[in-house]
């Protein structure tokens, strides 16, 4: 499973692929709180926990959001 995540200023879509390349879910997040945890629990939801977290890939290097997803361990 991976997350890829389109960057824009003031909203982010997100979206969850399976191993066959399937996509899994999707969802388009506000650039605030309120968007990354609905971000977490989308993940959580396709199975992302502290053990194995599902990495993230994001069209930037930098930002909130992306200082956010590497708190909570995860490859970004």
């Amino acid at each position: 499973m991976l997350c890829g995540i389109d960057w824009a200023e003031d909203h982010h879509d997100g979206a969850l692929v399976g191993a066959d390349g399937g996509l899994v879910a999707k969802r388009r997040i506000g650039d605030s709180t309120t968007g990354f945890a609905e971000l977490t629990t989308m993940l959580a939801d396709a199975g992302d926990n502290a053990d194995d977290p599902i990495p993230v890939a994001i069209a930037t290097p930098r930002g909130l959001l992306v200082s956010a997803l590497r708190q909570t361990g995860r490859r970004v």
